[in-house]
């Protein structure tokens, strides 16, 4: 496990063009903070997390083999590509994709999630390790409690899921206050 920077977010977004032929890169995940949220310093992981809007399906097997778990370009550069798809943002509210902030690179567009949009996917979520992360951002003070919550309630998703979101964001500040004594 190492710590994502955004060097190797570059090299994972370049590794996997190479391959599908495609120039739009969408890293999501724990990983997109490299970018997102630099004063985190990201949590270590082994892999980033990513999909190819204009063709998600391209080349699967190709990449899988060639980035993913226990490929070779794991072995060097301590961490694996994983291969999604937008399906991992159907819930997420309208305009995320406008909303992403992009990597520089001189031939690739590469966007990764606003922190805003990662927080709400991660408390959607609701996974222990998500809701670690987003103790993770809390901590680092780069997006604030009221900045969530204003998202979620300005957000075009049902009440129900807004309230369960809610609901994770109160068990981590909780968690974030048992952590400050």
């Amino acid at each position: 496990m190492k710590r994502i920077n955004q060097s190797d977010l570059i090299e994972a977004a370049e590794a996997v063009a190479k391959i599908t032929g495609q120039s739009h890169i969408f890293i999501v995940g724990m990983a997109s903070t490299a970018k997102s949220v630099p004063s985190l310093n990201t949590q270590m992981t082994d892999d980033i997390d990513l999909f190819t809007p204009d063709a998600e399906s391209c080349f699967l097997d190709e990449v899988i083999a060639a980035v993913g778990e226990g490929s070779p370009f794991e072995a060097d550069h301590g961490f694996y590509v994983e291969r999604l798809g937008s399906w991992v943002l159907l819930t997420q509210p309208r305009g995320w994709m406008e909303r992403a902030l992009i990597v520089a690179h001189p031939r690739l567009v590469i966007r990764v999630l606003h922190p805003l949009d990662l927080l709400y996917n991660k408390l959607e979520t609701g996974r222990k390790k998500d809701l670690d992360g987003v103790l993770q951002i809390l901590n680092s003070q780069a997006v604030l409690p009221e900045q969530i919550r204003d998202f979620v309630e300005n957000a075009d998703t049902p009440k129900t899921t807004k309230q369960g979101i809610l609901r994770n964001l109160e068990k981590v500040l909780r968690n974030l206050e048992d952590v400050a004594y």
